[in-house]
């Protein structure tokens, strides 16, 4: 029997991580009638699993889901240290490779930030799809690439070397990086007047 290690108490779901799997179920939202919730609840945790699945066949190492059950995802555990722990310019050269093999699958994956990244066994995983949709518009990649940058800017003094890191990888793999980096600039942009 799988034994809890921990458990996390977020806005939008509760996660048990156990030995060998982690369990993260939605949780009601008593604003919302009982009807729209359970149906909301439902909708959003089949396609969580739905395109996490998605983006593992597109080669981005995510953990395997093992089972979803109504409002609950079960996937194995990763065992590793969380990107924020571990960041360096190779791990951040690989997140930009992992994000362009994201978007070129068109997916985005909404809240890619090093605390959603595990890395094990020398390579880097993604994890919480749950604000994840499909959109391959380059507004949605560079919004997906904006948040990385201020996630790394705002938790890692050296953010300069990583973000040239994370260009290199994925400029390596998207035919359209630059593209999606100049779109990155006008949100940037768009940010400061606000």
């Amino acid at each position: 029997m799988d034994h809890l290690i921990e458990r996390i108490i977020g806005a939008e779901a509760a996660v048990d991580i156990c030995d060998n799997s982690v369990v993260k179920r939605r949780v009601a939202k008593k604003y919302r009638t009982t009807e729209i919730d359970t149906k909301l609840r439902k909708e959003r945790t089949r396609l969580e699993a739905k395109i996490q699945s998605e983006a593992r066949r597109a080669g981005v190492p995510t953990p395997i889901i093992r089972a979803v059950d109504g409002f609950e995802i079960t996937m194995e555990r990763i065992q590793g240290s969380a990107v924020r722990f571990s960041i360096s310019e190779t791990i951040a050269e690989q997140i930009g490779e992992m994000l362009c093999a994201l978007h070129q699958a068109g997916i985005v994956h909404g809240d890619p930030t090093t605390r959603n990244m595990i890395f094990s066994s020398g390579k880097v995983f993604l994890i919480d799809f749950g604000l994840a949709c499909y959109d391959a518009s380059v507004e949605a990649r560079g919004v997906d690439v904006h948040v990385f940058f201020q996630a790394l800017e705002a938790s890692h003094e050296n953010f300069i070397s990583m973000k040239r890191a994370f260009i290199l990888g994925y400029a390596r793999r998207c035919p359209d990086a630059q593209q999606i980096l100049d779109k990155v600039e006008e949100i940037k942009r768009r940010g400061r007047y606000l």
